[in-house]
């Protein structure tokens, strides 16, 4: 890997190639004013995840035969709960996939086999852990003295929640039709726990549950209930918060209920590490502002002698609607980096702001995704396509990357 090389994330939606049902022209069309991409690859990794359903009766139908003989969850194999947990695991992300891309479809049927790029990005981050977790249950389930994996860190977080203003309506509705499918499993599944436990002395761990249970559904109620298509964007806001919250409640509570050991070292969703940097960033227009502080410091050279670069940094705070959001990001990227979480790979992002690419070594928060030891990240902020639809993208963009030659400017209004 060379030094300050240039890398563009893998590419994992649709690439260009030409999808097996060719779509008609005027889908291309609309998809291309739109800049949505091919769909082809996620629909083939959404086929291939159909087993996650089955898995999930499977772990359900274990859950409810150790109940008929009165085994609770405390005293069940370690293979009969890993079997119930990951299949949970594999059946939310998958959830989620599937409704996100559903949604899509059906708010524009004009571009059906075609996704925007955020949703895309989105689905992937789903989808790109489905496999793994339906590869663990089906390895439970086949050998009745398995173990634990001790590199698999338990309960497992959402793999984290692509940024970008104003969050599209389709998200939210995908987030309110995957938080109601999944409350259902995650209701029943409580319901069988507590038959067998109610009288064995668990009854802490039983109302720790409940109270999950509690929060997040009273999190996804409050979000549906105030969701309208043509909210602000504060509102929008809002309930997009409300909807990560329980969704991310919801996603422990089925591991919790399968395993209720991990209760004792668990606090709550969202309280992986995540820290602002002592040294706040000056606000545009404050003395002491450094318009390049998104930029790999080690080809800043480079780019403070280009023209376009210096044109796309100033546009790029311009347009920016809210600067304080965008550098709280790079302060907590810093901070992560100056506690030794992450570190940089000596490569930079090929997309301005060109951005170092870092490896994560120790579990964290950047803005709203968490990110695991191994992964790979980088920052995006973008004004390219505010001028046709008011979106400015704030973004961590995870690995894997490859080298490229490509360079993007992402001036405002060019289409270069």
């Amino acid at each position: 890997m060379s030094l300050n090389a240039s890398y563009t994330a893998h590419e994992i939606i649709g690439g260009g190639r030409e999808m097996a049902d060719s779509p008609g022209l005027l889908t291309r069309v609309v998809a291309g004013f739109k800049k949505e991409v091919p769909a082809k690859t996620l629909e083939s990794i959404q086929k291939a995840g159909i087993g996650v359903y089955r898995a999930l009766d499977d772990a359900e139908a274990v859950r409810r035969d150790l109940a008929t003989e009165g085994i609770d969850a405390w005293g069940a194999p370690v293979s009969a709960a890993a079997q119930q947990l990951y299949a949970w695991n594999a059946y939310v992300l998958q959830t989620l996939g599937d409704k996100m891309i559903e949604a899509d479809y059906r708010a524009d049927t004009r571009t059906v086999g075609y996704l925007p790029k955020v949703t895309a990005e989105q689905v992937w981050a789903f989808f790109g852990q489905v496999e793994h977790w339906l590869s663990l249950t089906r390895q439970a389930a086949a050998n009745p003295t398995y173990r634990l994996d001790e590199a698999v860190s338990l309960p497992a977080d959402l793999p984290g929640w692509v940024e970008i203003e104003p969050c599209p309506a389709v998200h939210l509705e995908a987030m309110i039709a995957a938080g109601a499918a999944i409350r259902e499993h995650a209701d029943v599944a409580l319901g069988t726990f507590e038959t067998t436990c109610a009288d064995d002395g668990h009854q802490a761990d039983l109302d720790r549950l409940r109270q999950i249970a509690a929060e997040a559904s009273s999190s996804a109620d409050y979000a549906a209930n105030v969701f309208e298509p043509g909210a602000s964007q504060e509102l929008h806001e809002i309930i997009e918060q409300r909807l990560q919250h329980a969704l991310e409640a919801y996603y422990h509570l089925g591991q919790l209920i399968a395993m209720p050991s991990l209760l004792k070292t668990y606090r709550n969703a969202g309280t992986a590490k995540n820290g602002a940097s002592a040294t706040r960033l000056p606000l545009p227009g404050t003395s002491g502002f450094g318009p390049w502080c998104l930029t790999d410091q080690g080809s800043l050279s480079r780019w403070k002698r280009d023209a376009q670069a210096r044109r796309t940094i100033e546009e790029m705070w311009r347009h920016d609607p809210n600067p304080g959001k965008t550098l709280r990001i790079q302060e907590q990227i810093n901070a992560a980096r100056k506690r030794g979480d992450i570190a940089p790979t000596g490569s930079m992002y090929y997309c301005s702001p060109w951005a170092s690419i870092y490896r994560v070594k120790k579990a964290v928060v950047i803005g709203r995704r968490r990110l695991q030891p191994g992964e790979e990240f980088t920052y995006e902020v973008s004004a390219e396509e505010i001028l046709d639809n008011g979106r400015f993208i704030r973004q961590i963009v995870t690995g894997p990357f490859r080298p490229t030659s490509q360079i993007e400017y992402d001036d405002p209004g060019d289409d270069h």
